[in-house]
């Protein structure tokens, strides 16, 4: 009796990215990158290479405060940010809106 040997795939566990900067808020734009329509109150953003629908976990790194957005665009383009955020976003960093701007570090899961 010949026993067939079945051979086992496991997966490799998804590595942990962090990025840390600058981050923006901004409100313009109809369309996001994924074809989406803008919504200033969705917690979501805009980044140049994580992948669109990426779940990102944004610290503020002044207040300890921290919010996960959805990938939805690209961007920023200027000003040395690493990651634009929309207004939702920014005012659950900041509710006191003391700034537009905001340091922090970006962690998602990718390979």
């Amino acid at each position: 009796m010949a026993l067939a040997m079945a051979s086992l795939s496991i997966a490799e566990p998804a590595k942990a990215q962090t990025e840390c900067g600058t981050a923006a808020y901004y409100d313009s734009g109809s369309v996001t990158a994924n074809g989406e329509a803008f919504d200033p109150g969705e917690l979501a953003a805009a980044h140049p290479w994580i992948p669109m629908g990426s779940w990102v976990t944004v610290v503020d790194q002044d207040n300890g405060r921290e919010v996960s957005v959805r990938i939805n665009d690209r961007g920023p383009w200027s000003g040395g940010f690493i990651v634009d955020l929309t207004p939702a976003a920014i005012n659950a960093l900041d509710p006191h809106q003391t700034s537009d701007v905001r340091n922090v570090c970006l962690y998602w899961s990718g390979s």
